[in-house]
């Protein structure tokens, strides 16, 4: 439970007031860009920060003021605190002896992750300096797994992996959930808050935007359609003049325009009048409301 956090990191407030609870066994996922503020209410939570105001309780107490349960909370953070000297499971065994985790129950342990993680023969006998990316993100949550924790905080799990390794890890955390883990996940990737979430909260310069599920968010947006128009060149000011005109709200990248509307006949109509001025369209289509339009909507800015 997150009650009117405040944080300041160096000149900029990383928190401004955070307030959220994340039920026992759901997986809520920070969605925002770096500088949001994602990070630093994670390592709030893991016990390694401690707020400037507020406080943070999981599982009952203050994670950066007592060790009393430390071990029920795992932390994978962005960067990964393995050592490149050591094989995954030489790290893997090092932390569980932080833990207070004896190492027959953590080799019993590990039995089992070997398969969720698909960890293999790379996992025991290479050190973590060769590791692919994909690679790296499954030993550092192994390692964050190596207690048990009833609460697993995972800092921009899929990023820098291919589509495929983001399926495979998706799948993990999936499955994590179905045993029963408490998550917390920070990303700036909609396809894993979509994929992920049992609510997202988007977050935005240490601020809470909007929370909600999927679902609720973009019946919530204020929207329930984009039009998305791209232009073989730079618009001619009466073109710009029709897209002003168009009913909603107007976002604009390069030369690609967004259109927010509840009205699906507006873009028969724009497709008339962009004929009759002799614009040159590459692509004129309508779309149900996305999270990144939500985004957009909750902030004011876009995330890709």
């Amino acid at each position: 439970m997150y009650e009117n956090v405040w944080k300041r990191v160096g000149d900029v407030e990383a928190l401004r007031g955070e307030t959220h609870s994340v039920p026992k066994g759901e997986v809520h996922v920070l969605l925002g860009p770096n500088g949001s503020g994602k990070s630093t209410l994670m390592r709030i939570t893991a016990g390694t920060l401690v707020p400037d105001h507020g406080r943070v309780l999981v599982l009952g107490s203050e994670p950066y003021k007592t060790d009393r349960d430390k071990s029920r909370i795992g932390y994978a953070p962005q960067e990964d605190l393995l050592y490149e000297r050591l094989t995954g499971l030489e790290n893997y065994l090092f932390y569980a002896g932080l833990e207070g985790v004896l190492k027959s129950e953590a080799l019993k342990r590990y039995r089992e992750l070997r398969e969720l993680l698909e960890l293999g023969e790379w996992f025991e006998k290479r050190k973590v300096a060769t590791y692919s990316g994909g690679m790296r993100k499954r030993a550092s949550i192994a390692v964050a797994l190596v207690s048990d924790p009833d609460v697993l905080i995972l800092d921009e799990p899929t990023s820098g992996l291919d589509p495929e390794g983001r399926r495979r890890l998706w799948d993990v955390l999936l499955s994590l959930r179905g045993r029963g883990k408490t998550m917390i996940v920070a990303t700036h990737l909609f396809e894993d808050a979509e994929v992920l979430a049992d609510k997202v909260i988007v977050m935005h310069s240490g601020e809470l935007k909007a929370v909600g599920t999927v679902d609720d968010l973009k019946a919530k947006a204020g929207y329930a359609y984009s039009i998305e128009v791209e232009f073989a060149a730079s618009p001619s000011k009466e073109v710009e003049k029709l897209l002003e005109r168009a009913c909603g709200s107007v976002l604009r990248i390069g030369y690609t325009y967004k259109i927010y509307t509840n009205d699906p006949e507006v873009v028969e109509t724009l497709r008339d009048e962009f004929s009759r001025a002799c614009a040159k369209l590459l692509r004129l289509e309508l779309k149900h409301v996305s999270l990144a339009d939500v985004y957009f909507l909750a902030t004011g800015v876009t995330l890709e």
